[in-house]
């Protein structure tokens, strides 16, 4: 088999194109291909599909994957066919899309290192600017996102996440049952609501929507209830519970001003016995039984863990009305407030409870994308970010031709 047939099995390049030429340049360690049609050819138009024949060609140039570790270049002269329709239009071909200068596998084989590794390293392995790898992203991004289906969708998840420091947050809608993200807005204001229903229309009917799961902040409450009244809103283990931890650790902060034994203490208090390393055990032991507020709010939070064991939603509704009772009569401010907040929200999280919802799912889509952001160093536009949030969590179908 000669080098040109083996390079054109590799390129997976069919008639009527066909390679003409090879250069191989050792010194730069380049390879350029040179890429021909039968004479007589004809193609299709772009907008109808119809054969028609060629007007002119254009000169064209595009990066391929690298053939043994030398830069890569193919060459061709691209037609523009006359169609009788449409007029003069440049064809598709099979190796590229329009207007790039990259073939179809090098695209693939950057949206695949870019899962896995910083944009500026992917930009500097392959030898291209950042801003080309970013459009390249950006392309296939926006291209699945518009292909996705969610017609399916019955059950949101909502959460904020930070994105600078200032307090400036984005709120990310999930499709639980499927474990993606399907919307971001900037915020975390009620009408990120009215913005997602916005966006979602004509693709889902909003009323099918079940469920909403989400933490007990006030806008996001308000937001569901006006943008998707027959939801039913549902509040999460996950929240609750880190609403309870944060109440401990207030009442942590505020007691070890007085009591320098609670110093250094703060990650033992949120962890459960079972978690705790042998010298936190030990530590703990010393100090839990001892008659501190502190440890009072520790047992009222294990007590409210609890709840998410009782399979009956009868009894958990017994049982998470009597944690209420002793919460609120425990003469400690914090707990007293969590305790009436709980109470306040019991419905909705029994509602969790009984039809096995949890925002488990965006947790861990919220980890991989703060992890990404860090891999990131920042990312210099909303775009930019916007784009590394779907790649990562998005579950979307991107190329793989690589």
């Amino acid at each position: 088999m000669e080098d040109k047939d083996l390079i054109q099995l590799a390129l997976g390049i069919t008639p009527p194109w066909f390679v003409k030429e090879l250069n191989l340049d050792t010194s730069e360690k380049r390879m350029d291909i040179y890429l021909d049609f039968i004479k007589g050819s004809k193609f299709l138009c772009p907008v109808c599909n119809e054969l028609c024949p060629i007007h002119d060609t254009k000169e064209r140039v595009w990066r391929h994957l690298d053939f043994f570790h030398y830069e890569t270049y193919l060459h061709a002269k691209v037609p523009r066919i006359k169609c009788n329709g449409h007029g003069v239009k440049l064809t598709d071909l099979p190796w590229t899309r329009q207007n790039t200068g990259f073939t179809l596998f090098f695209e693939a084989l950057i949206v695949a290192m870019c899962k896995e590794m910083s944009v500026a390293s992917v930009a500097d392995i392959v030898h291209i600017h950042e801003d080309s790898v970013w459009r390249i992203l950006s392309h296939y991004v926006d291209k699945a996102k518009e292909e996705r289906d969610i017609s399916d969708l019955k059950t949101v998840g909502v959460d904020e996440i930070a994105v600078k420091k200032g307090h400036n947050y984005v709120t990310l809608f999930y499709d639980m049952e499927e474990a993606r993200v399907i919307h971001i807005e900037n915020g975390k204001r009620k009408d990120v609501f009215q913005k997602f229903r916005t966006e979602i229309a004509g693709k889902v009917d909003h009323e099918q929507i079940q469920y909403i799961s989400m933490d007990m902040y006030p806008a996001f409450k308000s937001g569901a209830r006006e943008y998707f009244p027959k939801a039913t809103i549902v509040f999460d283990k996950f929240h609750v519970i880190k609403m309870m931890n944060d109440s401990v650790d207030r009442v942590r902060r505020t007691e070890s001003k007085e009591n320098h034994v609670l110093k250094n203490t703060r990650f033992m208090w949120l962890k459960n016995p079972e978690r705790l390393s042998e010298k936190e055990n030990v530590i703990m032991e010393s100090i839990k039984n001892l008659d501190t507020k502190t440890a009072k709010a520790y047992q009222f939070r294990l007590a409210l863990q609890r709840l998410w064991k009782i399979k009956e939603i009868s009894v958990a509704r017994e049982y998470l009305d009597k944690w209420h009772y002793w919460g609120t009569h425990s003469n400690i401010p914090e707990i007293i407030s969590v305790s009436k907040a709980i109470k306040k929200h019991a419905q909705g999280i029994l509602e969790a409870m009984k039809n096995g919802l949890n925002n488990g799912v965006a947790e861990g889509l919220n980890n991989k994308i703060k992890t990404a952001f860090k891999r990131s160093y920042g990312l210099k536009t909303e775009k930019y970010r916007n784009t590394m949030i779907y790649l990562m969590a998005g579950k979307l179908t991107l190329p793989t031709r690589c």
